[in-house]
C-alpha cells in the first residue's frame, strides 16, 4: 500500500489540532459597562497563557517536521504501520486537550504531568513507526543509508528523554516542567539530529 492517504489525514490532524491550541484563550462577555481597563485586565490575565501557547505550537511543529521527515524515506505501508500511526494521530488530537489543561492549571503537578506523558508517549511512539519502517528495510525507501536511519532514531529518542526530564522536573516545580520541553528545538540545531 501507499503512504499518500496515512500522509494527508496526518496533515489535517496535525493542522487541526495546532489550530486548537487558540481555544485555550477564553474572553468573557464583558459588555458595553465594562472599561478599557476591566478589558485590558481580563487580556493580561488571558496573555499569560501565550507562553504555553507557543511552546505547544511548536512542538507540534517538531511533531509534523518528524513526520514529514520519515515520509520521506518511508515509501510503503502495511496493516501493522498503519495502526502505528493512528496511534500518533490519537495522541497528537490529545496534545490541545492536555496543553489547555496544563495551561490554566499550571501550577498543579498532575496537570504537568498529564502533558509531559502525552508528549512522552509520542516520541515513543514516533520511535516505534521508525523502527518498524526502517527494519530490515521494510517500508522505506532502498537507497536509506545507515546515518539516515540513525538521525532519525535519534530525533525520536530526544522526545523521549526531554519529555522524561520535564516528568521528573514536575516533581519538583510543576509550572516548570514543560519548560524543559525547549531543549528539544535546541537540540535539533545540532548537526546529529538534522536531516
Amino acid at each position: 500500500m501507499t503512504t499518500h492517504r496515512i500522509e494527508s489525514l496526518s496533515d489535517c490532524i496535525f493542522a487541526f489540532s495546532m489550530t486548537l491550541l487558540v481555544m485555550n484563550f477564553s474572553f468573557p462577555s464583558v459588555g458595553t459597562d465594562k472599561s478599557e481597563a476591566q478589558v485590558t485586565e481580563v487580556f493580561l490575565r488571558e496573555i499569560a497563557k501565550f507562553d504555553r501557547y507557543i511552546l505547544t505550537f511548536v512542538l507540534l511543529a517538531i511533531f509534523w517536521i518528524t513526520h514529514h521527515q520519515q515520509f520521506h524515506h518511508i515509501r510503503r505501508t502495511d496493516r501493522g504501520f498503519l495502526w502505528i500511526q493512528v496511534a500518533i494521530l490519537m495522541f497528537i488530537v490529545m496534545v490541545p486537550f492536555t496543553a489547555a489543561w496544563m495551561s490554566a492549571y499550571s501550577h498543579l503537578h498532575i496537570t504537568n504531568l498529564v502533558f509531559d506523558i502525552n508528549l512522552f508517549i509520542l516520541g515513543l511512539l514516533f520511535l516505534v513507526s521508525w523502527i518498524y519502517a526502517t527494519h530490515g528495510g521494510k517500508l522505506v525507501d532502498e537507497s536509506i543509508d545507515g546515518r539516515s536511519v540513525w538521525r532519525g532514531t535519534a530525533r525520536s529518542l530526544l522526545t523521549c528523554v526531554v519529555a522524561l526530564i520535564a516528568v521528573a522536573v514536575s516533581f519538583y516545580h510543576p509550572g516548570w516542567s514543560n519548560y524543559a520541553f525547549v531543549l528539544t528545538p535546541v537540540f535539533l540545531l545540532f548537526k546529529p539530529f538534522r536531516q
